[in-house]
């Protein structure tokens, strides 16, 4: 299989599906705009073998022929647009969902899966040779489906690899692990070897692995070296490598932006020397001068992209007009994209609005172009901007301190440090856009209404609650420490244990505080995304921090001493130098109403329509935009 650049994408969860895993328009749309972009290849997301092996509710089938004509035109319209298709053929084993299946799951053995909480059932020596079977009953599906190729799942945590795994193998007959070898092989060979039956030949067919599941008595590197030896003798096309466990390792699984950047392409380097099959890497590999360096050294055969192309779809055709400044990053933070999609509803991105909806892209040009004023530029004001802008119309944007607004915290915080990426991606291309901008300017009513706008869209974002507290004259909020407005002194009091007072004093325990945290529910961090919150808390058990829950700060006394009541007593916690709020934020949007009585066409949005988070601001942003101008082209 010849494909037109050295870059696929690698199978990312949409949720897209229908709950029978049958194709739908959105998903067709969904994978059409990736193949627009010039991706060479599209591995489409995980397609369940088996119910009992379905992952969430809204995953894509391939066990039926009622799955066949979907697929095909979904494969028509990845050809349409020049782009390889290749099906990614999955059973989840023990991660895989209950609830989608309405089975227990199975496994080799009966190892507990942690992420999922589940138990599953060992299977019998009659049920994996059914599911050998249904493995490549999956591949003809393909294959009359018109997919170029078909990737087998043998990594991730998932059954093929609980089977290799002697974490999670534990059996004793010929499924079982060798001594020696510490990897059961027999089962990832009937598979392939069904597979190759109901395909044929000359029919492509790839791996993906782990090149480590980072668990204990899990695969290792050395592992991964051995079975690439294996795949290849096989008679696999190419191995895609990525690392972590679905079970054991969600953060190595998800590529998560606290874990160490470029573990992967290390390992995938380190196959791709002992074998001539190409090697394709996945995991946080967006980055145009590591994607060169990696290709141009010939480190790997092939760079695997996921939530890049989610962030933005013409990454590669930006790459090779070269115009890599325009790339909007990913950030790695998991909150658009893997939320959405557990939630069901669908695939999302805080950065691109037009995920899930790529229909709405084509938007008509205005026949006039219309004067839209955005107030606020943060991650909603620079989306309606530069939304507004490429659609024809003309821009003024106004932001009293600098672009990017609350966003700018994000990469001060430890461990969100990549999120820098996209915040100044998102700024450059704002800049490029040439939009009227006037930063570090605060806009007034009279100011606006002279700028005689057809549209303003408020984006003033959210502001900081402090809460009443007898003797709490000088408190401080959560932001105004993570901007550095605000020096704290060497004890530190945190009011409030969610993200912010979290983040706050995380960054403050770095900068040699003592910190303590007082919350009124019985746990912190419960506004933060899973994989970030368990990264997070394991960082701070190592630390000196005090964590108080079930705690409310009562009063300061005149002496300048925390009062606290906790078990319905109330005790003198000591001395503070510095107080922080960190108990939530409002909207501010106090232009709305004189805008409103000046005759002018408001359209509150983001935080300072409604508090949450960047992927509902940035969602508000691009649909207040397009609503008004479908009502322009119609009008």
């Amino acid at each position: 299989m010849e494909i037109r650049n050295r870059l696929i994408m690698a199978p990312v969860k949409t949720a897209y599906a229908t709950t029978q895993g049958t194709v739908t328009p959105r998903l067709i749309d969904y994978y059409s705009r990736r193949a627009r972009g010039g991706i060479g290849a599209i591995i489409v997301e995980p397609c369940y073998i088996d119910l009992i092996g379905k992952e969430h509710p809204k995953q894509l089938g391939i066990t039926d022929e009622s799955h066949i004509a979907g697929l095909h035109d979904l494969v028509d319209a990845i050809h349409s647009h020049g782009a390889k298709a290749i099906a990614h053929l999955n059973h989840g084993g023990s991660a895989a969902n209950p609830k989608a299946s309405g089975k227990t799951p199975e496994a080799p053995s009966a190892v507990f899966c942690a992420a999922k909480g589940t138990m599953p059932t060992e299977m019998s020596h009659e049920r994996i040779i059914e599911v050998t079977r249904l493995f490549a009953r999956a591949a003809e599906y393909a294959l009359r489906a018109g997919f170029d190729a078909i990737e087998v799942q043998c990594g991730l945590g998932y059954l093929v690899s609980q089977f290799l795994s002697p974490k999670t193998n534990l059996r004793k007959d010929e499924f079982g692990c060798g001594v020696e070898e510490r990897m059961g092989t027999r089962f990832l060979g009937d598979v392939l070897a069904e597979v190759r039956c109901a395909v044929g030949k000359s029919y492509p067919v790839m791996a993906r692995i782990s090149a480590t599941e980072q668990v204990e008595g899990g695969l290792t590197p050395e592992d991964s070296l051995r079975l690439s030896h294996i795949l290849e003798d096989i008679g696999v096309v190419a191995i895609h490598v990525a690392s972590g466990s679905a079970c054991d390792s969600p953060p190595w699984y998800f590529q998560h932006m606290q874990l160490p950047p470029n573990m992967n392409l290390k390992w995938a380097t380190d196959i791709q020397k002992e074998i001539n099959v190409p090697v394709i890497v996945a995991g946080r590999m967006g980055y145009p001068e590591i994607m060169r360096k990696a290709i141009g050294e010939n480190q790997v055969a092939a760079i695997a992209l996921g939530r890049p192309l989610i962030a933005d779809p013409d990454l590669p055709d930006k790459m090779k007009a070269g115009k890599d400044d325009t790339i909007i990053q990913c950030g790695a933070c998991l909150q658009g994209c893997l939320s959405r999609a557990k939630s069901g509803i669908g695939l999302g991105c805080n950065v691109n609005p037009l995920v899930g909806r790529e229909k709405d892209e084509l938007i008509p040009a205005p026949e006039s172009p219309q004067r839209i004023v955005v107030v606020g530029g943060g991650p909603a004001g620079m989306i309606a901007a530069m939304t507004a802008k490429r659609i024809g119309h003309e821009v003024i944007l106004f932001e009293k301190n600098e672009l990017g607004g609350q966003f700018n915290l994000a990469p001060v915080t430890p461990g969100k440090e990549s999120m820098g990426l996209t915040l100044n991606s998102l700024r450059r291309n704002v800049l490029k856009l040439k939009i009227d901008l006037r930063i570090g300017h605060t806009a007034t009513v009279p100011e606006i209404i002279g700028t005689e706008p057809n549209l303003v869209l408020l984006a003033t974002g959210a502001e900081p609650i402090f809460p009443r507290i007898p003797g709490a004259d000088s408190l401080v909020s959560g932001n105004d420490i993570l901007s550095g407005t605000v020096e704290a002194g060497s004890r530190v009091l945190i009011i409030g244990g969610g993200l912010v007072g979290i983040e706050c004093a995380e960054y403050l325990l770095k900068r040699g505080r003592q910190v303590t945290v007082v919350e009124m529910l019985g746990e912190i961090a419960r506004d933060m995304e899973p994989i970030t919150k368990k990264l997070t808390l394991k960082r701070l058990e190592k630390t000196d921090i005090a964590v108080l829950t079930d705690t409310v700060l009562t009063r300061i006394d005149e002496t300048g001493r925390a009062h606290i009541k906790t078990d319905d007593k109330e005790i003198m916690l000591g001395e503070f130098d510095t107080y922080v709020a960190a108990v939530g934020t409002r909207p501010v949007n106090d232009l709305a109403g004189e805008l409103e009585r000046a005759g002018l066409n408001v359209k509150v949005i983001g935080d300072a329509e409604k508090v949450g988070q960047i992927i509902g601001a940035t969602e508000s942003a691009f649909e207040a935009v397009r609503a008004y101008s479908m009502q322009d082209t119609a009008g």
